[in-house]
C-alpha cells in the first residue's frame, strides 16, 4: 500500500549490500516514524566499493574517483529510536521498492538536489547509465525501473511550474516536491505556492480520485548549506552548533544574499500552510535534522551545498 511506501522511501541512499539492511516483509517490527528519525548520529562505514558510479560528471562528490580500487568510506544515519524504541530503520532495497511500486509511478520535481535524489534512486535500481556527462539545464529524465514494471521521473524545476504537465502526461501515483534553496520573501513564497503550486496539486488529486487511485504527496524540507564548508571533514553531532554556524556565516560575505538562516522558519511556514490552507494531504519528508549536520558533504567552493 502507499502507507508502506511512506515507511521505506529513502531519506538518504545507503549501500544495498549493508548487512544491517534486510529485506522488508510482514514479519518486520514497527518502522520508525518520521519524528523518530530526527534524533540520531552519523556513523562511519566502509564498503569494498561504492554503491554506484554517478551518471553526471558535474554532480560527483569532490574527490570521488570511479577508477579507485580503494575501499569506499562513507557515513550512514543511525536514529536513536532504533535502540530506545526498537523500531526499524531499514536502508533502500531494490526488491522492496519494486514490490511496493509495481505498476506505479513516482515523480520527483524540484531543484538540483531533488534531481540528485532522482539520480540516486535510479542508480540504486540498477538503471543502465552511460559514461558521466555534463547535466542539461532543467532536465526531464524518465527511468523505466524494476524490469519495466514501474516508472521513475526526475524533473529539475525549482519553481515547480511543470507539476501540471508532469501530472497530465505521466499520472504519477507519488509526487515528491521541493523548491530548494532559491530564496523568496515569505509573502512571495506563500503567494507562489497558493497561486501556482496548489491548483496543480488539486488537479492531480482530482485525477487520482477519478481514476480510483490512492496517491501520495510528499513535500521535502530544505536544509541550508554551510558557510566555509571546506573546513568540515566529518559530520557534526550538534544541530545547535551547525545552526549557529549558519546564522553567523549568513551575515557576512556572499552568504548574506542566500538567506540560509531563514530556512528553518520557511520550512515551518510551508508545511503549516499546507496543513491549514488546503485540503491536500501532505506527508513531510523532513531531512533537515540529518543534513544540517553534514558540512563535510557540501561541494566547496562554489556554493557549499
Amino acid at each position: 500500500s502507499l502507507q508502506d511506501i511512506k515507511n521505506v522511501m529513502p531519506i538518504d541512499a545507503v549501500h544495498p549490500d549493508s548487512n544491517r539492511h534486510h529485506r522488508l516483509d510482514s514479519t518486520d517490527a514497527r518502522f520508525c516514524a518520521v519524528e523518530d528519525l530526527k534524533d540520531g548520529k552519523w556513523i562511519p562505514v566502509t564498503y569494498a566499493s561504492p554503491p554506484y558510479f554517478p551518471h553526471y560528471s558535474n554532480r560527483v562528490c569532490s574527490g570521488f574517483d570511479p577508477n579507485s580500487e580503494e575501499p569506499f568510506e562513507t557515513w550512514e544515519w543511525q536514529p536513536s529510536a532504533v535502540d530506545t524504541k526498537g523500531c526499524v530503520f531499514s536502508g533502500f532495497r531494490k526488491e522492496s521498492y519494486c514490490e511496493l511500486m509495481r505498476n506505479k509511478t513516482i515523480a520527483i520535481i524540484g531543484d538540483s538536489t531533488s534531481f540528485d535524489h532522482y539520480l540516486s534512486v535510479s542508480h540504486l535500481l540498477d538503471v543502465p547509465m552511460e559514461l558521466p556527462q555534463p547535466m542539461k539545464v532543467d532536465p526531464l529524465s524518465i527511468s523505466e525501473v524494476c524490469e519495466g514494471t514501474s516508472k521513475l521521473i526526475g524533473q529539475k524545476d525549482m519553481d515547480l511550474h511543470t507539476v501540471g504537465d508532469i501530472v497530465s502526461t505521466f499520472s504519477p501515483d507519488v509526487l515528491v516536491l521541493n523548491r530548494g534553496l532559491h530564496y523568496a520573501p515569505d509573502d512571495e513564497l506563500v503567494f507562489h505556492i497558493n497561486q501556482t503550486i496548489v491548483p496543480q496539486l488539486e488537479a492531480w488529486r482530482a485525477k487520482c480520485i477519478d481514476d480510483e487511485r490512492s496517491c501520495l504527496l510528499i513535500w521535502r524540507t530544505t536544509s541550508p548549506g554551510h558557510p566555509n564548508c571546506s573546513e568540515g571533514s566529518t559530520p557534526s553531532s550538534s544541530i545547535e552548533e551547525m545552526e549557529e554556524l549558519v546564522q553567523v556565516g549568513s551575515k557576512s560575505g556572499k552568504y548574506t544574499d542566500w538567506h540560509w538562516d531563514d530556512l528553518t522558519a520557511q520550512n515551518s511556514l510551508v508545511t503549516s500552510f499546507f496543513k491549514m490552507n488546503t485540503t491536500l494531504e501532505v506527508e513531510v519528508m523532513d531531512g533537515y535534522h540529518l543534513q544540517v549536520l553534514r558540512s563535510d558533504s557540501d561541494n566547496p567552493p562554489e556554493d557549499c551545498l
